[in-house]
This record gives C-alpha cells, structure tokens and sequence, in this order.
C-alpha cells in the first residue's frame, strides 16, 4: 500500500467526506491510518511534522478525526 501524505487540514476535510472510516495513529511509525469496518485499512497517510513531535496531540487529533 502507498503512503499518502496530507497535512492536517486534508485530514480534517477527508474525515467529514468519510465519516465511516475510523482513524488511528501509529506515532512509532508516524502514521495515521483510516480504516473501514468492511474493509479494514484502507489508507495509510504520513503523519504530518507537527503530530510527530508530541503524541499527546497525535491521540487528540484523532479523536477529533473520529468525532462527527
């Protein structure tokens, strides 16, 4: 599977046009991963710099991707 590479609002938008998909982040391996229920991953996208840095807001990001 290709690594895609969105910055944070890319990420923001992509998970209000899927709200199905459900988001985790791997900060050991700088990802954020969407997956789906059906399908299971789905997409792997390059932690943007910013989230790499501290892992507490990697885990709020996420939550907000998550959130509808």
């Amino acid at each position: 599977m290709t690594m895609i590479r969105a910055d944070l609002d890319e990420l923001l938008v992509l998970s209000r046009l899927f709200p199905a998909w459900t988001w985790a982040a791997l900060p050991d391996r700088n990802v954020i991963v969407a997956a789906d229920a059906d399908a299971g991953v789905l997409r792997p996208y390059w932690m943007p710099a910013l989230l790499c840095m501290d892992t507490h807001l990697a885990a709020k990001f996420v939550l907000q991707l998550n959130s509808e």
